[in-house]
């Protein structure tokens, strides 16, 4: 925490601003007479305004624009519409459209045009003209104020009437050109039609009447033939490339001189089962005896396995069963053997021409086949490129002539739509709220009048107290500070020379008993005693230095102690002890060793107390200056001293700095019953006294009023701090016999 304000600028808080705009209010409080003169005053300006102003009438109109593009069977879309409706709006308010709405006004509605030049009319009508679009709607609000209401009215019929002329001029033979212009464009589109319809019979014959509409679900068979015949092509050179392989690879085998008896599976894969046996001279016959003896041969072993669980192996029927079985088994092996055998006998010199010569044979065969198929393709492609252009121009010619339809209805229908004396279109207005005469004035208003005059009132008058507030910057009363502060006056101490003397011999209340400065004490005591709350513990403090709050401390202090009350003073001005300075006790013990002592605080307070030539009144000097003064009085011994006070005196009095000059105020503020702040009215700026009572408030503590001291009957005298050195200067403190320096 910071003991001494800076100047330093820092961003204004939420609590700064509330701050601020509670003393403005203060303050408008204390010059609500301020206000209150500016209100009434621009109250009176009002009235006087009111009674002499001219009156003037209005009178409105209200016109619906309807607007059509003659490009488009559809209404324009709203950017267009906001166009179309401020063209007109402006339309209104044309020197054209005004110029022929005078025309037509009789003499006795040109009320408004009696004292000026033909030359000034037009601007003068202008002038007081409006037009005004309503928001999402089409119309046109239209609206005239004059001196008599009759006028206002003729006027405003004036101008839509001429405004009706100038559009019924502007586009009477736009319907007519319109109408022409769809007739040749339906004309037009009769021949194209015509011609489209010719073109797509004779594309739809060259093609043989064909559709080429996905939707319809018909294929072309030309194009399908293509496909087809493609697909094929691409499987025969399939076949002759794998044919071209295995060749290859017998050839390669017959040079190497391996056994072509292992690659016959490879040949029967590539020239088939039955030509690879029908050239080893297994007819076809045989294969199929086989074929049928092995399918009789696993049909009876399953029936076999069906029959094993039921009966025996020597059941007749199962006999039967396993000799047909081993018979078949008998016939099938024999076969192979036989054929194994045909294959054991052939020789390598047997098998190579025979293997070589079906591959070639083959291989020639699907060289022949792809050879044919390709042309085939070819020819097709051809065909189905031909046939697919011709299915394409009857496409196009059939959305050509779809569009054409389509061109033709519209043109029909917007011929039907248009009438040729219909003078309005494409844009076309209509009143729909006639002109009336006013009743009432539109101008002045009374309620506008008195609103805007009080608004007025209260920003001139709070503007002028505030201006106010800011140049005189001083308490002119102790009322003013009782009213701006919230808080009672408590006494009022008159201005008095010193006495002679020292140390009790120069404080009033002590060496004039009978004084009226003495009287003045008392009554701050009697103000004091007789408060609600309790006033034991005591915290004296002032906004600024040199403000007298030690004074008014001691003389408060003897005038407790006449009273017969024990009362004790502590200086913890650790600091500038002003109280151990009067006493002449510098340098001696006193609050700074007992704060910073170790010992039984009790022991130690009482060794410090110095009484006085007052009976019943003693005294804590200050002690050695320390820096770290607010980090002492918040500790726990502090708290401990006043405890041991309370035991010993009915009174105590603390002498405290002041609150906007370090935070020492405020932290004996949370420990004691109450403070009471001494303003030199004279002397303080308003806005530091309140500084300084939001700073004790802001730390909720109890602030019992006010004491205004040193008054006088001048004001605006010079002051300074006072105390013999400021704050910021260098000091030198001795505390058990050590030197500190710090920053005062």
């Amino acid at each position: 925490m910071s003991d001494t304000v800076t100047d330093d600028y820092r961003e204004p808080s939420a609590q700064d601003t509330l701050r601020g705009v509670l003393r403005f209010l203060k303050a408008l409080n204390y010059r609500r007479t301020t206000v209150a003169w500016a209100v009434a005053g621009a109250l009176l300006v009002a009235g006087v305004y009111y009674a002499t102003a001219i009156r003037y009438y209005e009178s409105t109109a209200k016109l619906q624009i309807v607007y059509q593009d003659p490009d488009s069977l559809s209404v324009s879309d709203d950017l267009r519409a906001d166009d179309v409706m401020t063209t007109h709006r402006e339309l209104v308010r044309t020197a054209r459209v005004v110029g022929e709405a005078i025309e037509r006004l009789a003499p006795e509605h040109r009320v408004d045009l009696r004292d000026l030049p033909p030359s000034e009319w037009v601007r003068e009508i202008t002038a007081h003209l409006s037009a005004n679009t309503i928001r999402k709607t089409k119309l046109i609000s239209v609206g005239y104020r004059s001196r008599s209401p009759e006028a206002a009215a003729a006027v405003v019929d004036a101008i839509i009437n001429s405004y009706l002329a100038y559009v019924a001029e502007t586009h009477r033979g736009t319907a007519a050109e319109l109408f022409e212009e769809t007739k040749a464009r339906i004309a037009k589109n009769k021949l194209d039609r015509t011609e489209k319809q010719q073109q797509l019979v004779e594309a739809r014959r060259a093609v043989g009447d064909l559709r080429t509409d996905p939707a319809d679900g018909v294929v072309d068979p030309l194009i399908t033939r293509a496909v087809r015949l493609n697909e094929k092509l691409v499987e025969a050179t399939g076949r002759r490339v794998e044919l071209e392989s295995s060749l290859a690879i017998v050839w390669a085998a017959i040079q190497r001189g391996d056994d072509l008896r292992q690659h016959l599976g490879l040949v029967e894969e590539a020239v088939g089962t039955q030509l690879l046996m029908s050239s080893l001279g297994i007819g076809e016959q045989d294969l199929r005896s086989l074929g049928e003896q092995q399918q009789k041969l696993l049909e009876l072993r399953a029936k076999a396995t069906e029959m094993e669980p039921f009966y025996g192996p020597n059941h007749p029927e199962i006999v039967t069963l396993g000799r047909q079985i081993a018979s078949i088994q008998k016939y099938v092996s024999g076969y192979h053997a036989n054929t194994g055998q045909r294959f054991e006998a052939m020789s390598g010199s047997d098998l190579a021409p025979l293997l070589t010569a079906m591959l070639t044979r083959s291989v020639e065969q699907a060289r022949r086949h792809e050879a044919e198929l390709h042309g085939a393709v070819q020819e097709a492609r051809s065909e189905a490129a031909t046939h697919s252009s011709r299915l394409l121009a009857v496409a196009d010619l059939q959305r050509e002539l779809e569009r054409l339809d389509d061109q033709y209805d519209q043109l029909f229908a917007r011929s039907n739509s248009i009438d040729p004396h219909q003078v309005q279109a494409p844009i076309r207005a209509s009143i729909v709220q006639e002109p009336l005469p006013a009743l009432r004035p539109a101008t002045p208003k009374l309620a506008a009048t008195v609103s805007g005059a009080l608004l007025l009132g209260l920003v001139v008058g709070c503007a002028t107290a505030y201006v106010q507030d800011l140049i005189d910057d001083r308490f002119n009363s102790p009322d003013e500070i009782s009213q701006q502060l919230g808080l009672p006056v408590l006494s009022i101490i008159r201005r008095f020379e010193p006495l002679d003397g020292n140390k009790l011999d120069s404080v009033h209340a002590f060496a004039g008993v009978d004084s009226m400065q003495s009287e003045a004490f008392r009554t701050l005591r009697t103000a004091l005693s007789i408060g609600a709350d309790s006033t034991d513990r005591l915290a004296v403090s002032s906004a600024e230095p040199s403000d007298g709050k030690t004074t008014v401390c001691v003389n408060l202090a003897v005038s407790f102690a006449q009273a017969g009350k024990r009362t004790l003073v502590i200086d913890t001005d650790l600091r500038k002890p002003g109280m151990t300075t009067l006493m002449e006790v510098k340098g001696q013990p006193g609050v700074t060793d007992l704060l910073m002592g170790e010992g039984d605080i009790r022991a130690s307070a009482e060794k410090c107390v110095r009484s006085t030539k007052q009976p019943g009144l003693d005294f804590i000097p200050a002690g050695p200056r320390r820096t770290d003064a607010a980090e002492l009085l918040s500790g726990p011994r502090f708290a401990e001293l006043l405890s041991w006070a309370d035991t010993k005196y009915d009174q105590l009095l603390i002498d405290c700095p002041p609150v906007l000059a370090v935070s020492d105020a405020q932290v004996i503020g949370q420990l004691v019953d109450g403070v009471m702040l001494v303003v030199s009215p004279e002397k303080n700026h308003r806005r530091l006294v309140a500084r300084a009572c939001e700073a004790f408030l802001t730390a909720r503590i109890n602030v019992f009023g006010v004491v205004a001291n040193q008054i006088s009957d001048q004001s605006g005298q010079e002051y300074g701090y006072g105390y013999g050195y400021g704050y910021g200067e260098e000091a030198v403190d001795t505390v058990d016999g050590v030197a500190w320096h710090r920053a005062a």
